[in-house]
């Protein structure tokens, strides 16, 4: 099988869920539970943000490599 590099659409799909889930909008306003001394929502963003830094990295690592240096 011949890898292309044509654009991966399930990867720009899966980039705004977690851009949606990252911005804290969908959280209740009176919601005053913490972690650690930290709101939870800022404890689900920055898991979010782990997420997606996993999912960038998997995203490059598992690209085809260019020889054309």
């Amino acid at each position: 099988m011949k890898k292309t590099n044509q654009p991966r659409l399930w990867v720009a799909a899966i980039y705004l869920i977690l851009l949606a889930l990252a911005i804290p909008w969908y959280w209740p306003e009176n919601d005053m539970r913490h972690i650690y001394g930290l709101p939870f929502w800022v404890i689900s963003t920055l898991m979010i943000l782990l997420t997606t830094s996993i999912f960038t990295a998997w995203v490059f690592l598992s690209s085809p490599e260019k020889d054309d240096c």
